[in-house]
């Protein structure tokens, strides 16, 4: 139990910073791996996610053999903008745009929605119900949930923007064919769920998630919005 009564605004906060790094990765983990079971696993030569270093090797060759992504990690170990740089920014998943060029998903479906700074998708789904922008929609949603959080000064929520961003991110799970029963799960969580250990811990990890998005901002030498 924490040694003072946390504010409902800090409860929130918590509750949604667990979300964010303990959901948002076991989620982009299944999508990566659905993503690459789908459209790679079964072409000549390849092979379904088995997370080993023989099909990582193989996904550095469909990136062109080079890659941002920490493949010689399993992909369990890597972070939430390991597993945006390997899904809506990555080579493999690219399609054929309509200038007959190969865009990364981000490209052909995020950027020209044109969202700006600090705001998020109006809907994930597809209005001509093409999937494949579906999934890309609903993987940036989740990069501007978590990239809220980075960019957030302050360790309090107020329940409006909670109760959205709890709605945004259950919509882009939905649009992903993920459970949302986890999400549903934290949210009702209460003051005695967030002992003082627990509170430090997942600072500490927003720390360091925010350490990993700046330093990847870093890198980016176009749009810093990019990631």
């Amino acid at each position: 139990m924490a040694l003072q009564p946390y504010r409902d605004q800090e409860l929130n906060y918590f509750k949604f910073l667990s979300i964010v790094l303990n959901e948002f990765p076991k989620a982009l983990r299944q999508t990566f791996k659905t993503m690459w079971d789908n459209s790679i696993g079964h072409r000549p030569g390849f092979q379904c996610w088995d997370d080993s270093p023989a099909v990582r090797n193989l996904f550095v060759s469909t990136e062109g053999g080079i890659t941002k992504v920490p493949t010689h990690q399993s992909y369990n170990e890597w972070d939430c903008t390991a597993l945006f740089q390997a899904t809506i920014y990555s080579r493999t998943f690219a399609l054929l745009g309509s200038s007959g060029h190969f865009k990364t998903l981000s490209d052909l479906y995020v950027k020209p929605r044109g969202v700006l700074h600090g705001s998020f998708h109006a809907s994930v789904v597809s209005p001509g119900g093409d999937d494949a922008e579906t999934s890309a929609l609903a993987i940036d949603q989740l990069r501007l949930l978590r990239n809220s959080l980075c960019h957030s000064t302050s360790s309090e929520m107020n329940k409006i923007p909670f109760d959205q961003y709890v709605q945004h991110t259950k919509d882009a799970f939905k649009a992903l064919g993920l459970k949302t029963d986890p999400i549903d799960a934290i949210g009702s969580l209460t003051e005695s769920d967030f002992p003082t250990n627990e509170v430090r811990k997942l600072e500490q990890c927003i720390k360091e998630e925010t350490r990993t998005y700046i330093n990847f901002l870093e890198g980016v030498s176009s749009d810093i919005n990019e990631l």
